[in-house]
């Protein structure tokens, strides 16, 4: 049976955490993503373009952490 998920995710908007480090930048998003079967992390960063422009978005995939 074809998993109706694979190669899909999702984001949310990233709200500050007490565990978060001052002056070390985080995505203004982050979610997860489902790559061939496999879950992974998967954070973005809205960046402002000059006036008038379009927002551009970086976008990092990375290995789940464990939770602690």
């Amino acid at each position: 049976m074809e998993d109706k998920y694979n190669n899909t995710g999702g984001l949310w908007k990233r709200k500050a955490r007490d565990t978060d480090e001052p002056g070390k930048q985080y995505p203004d998003y982050d979610g997860s993503i489902n790559v061939d079967g496999k879950m992974k992390k998967v954070g973005a960063w809205i960046n402002s373009t000059k006036e008038g422009g379009q927002p551009d978005i970086n976008l990092r995939i990375s290995e789940p952490q464990a939770k602690q």
